[in-house]
């Protein structure tokens, strides 16, 4: 079991963090493991860098044209 620190430094020292952990079977498996996730997620961002559309959305080229209704006052 080792114990790992590292330190934050800021501009103001009195601001400086030094963090520190127990490097243990369990904690090297469980940063595996996250690792290989982070891996599996950056696979899947990659695929869907296009942008998404519906299937039947209208191109960017076409114009819609606008319908104006019909007065449903009496006169």
């Amino acid at each position: 079991m080792t114990i790992r620190t590292h330190t934050v430094e800021k501009k103001n020292p009195k601001h400086s963090q030094e963090w520190s952990w127990d490097e243990t079977p369990e904690v090297l498996a469980a940063l595996e493991k996250l690792h290989e996730s982070s891996k599996l997620a950056a696979s899947f961002q990659q695929g869907t860098k296009k942008a998404l559309k519906a299937p039947n959305a209208p191109t960017s080229k076409s114009k819609t044209k606008t319908v104006d209704k019909p007065s449903t006052e009496a006169s």
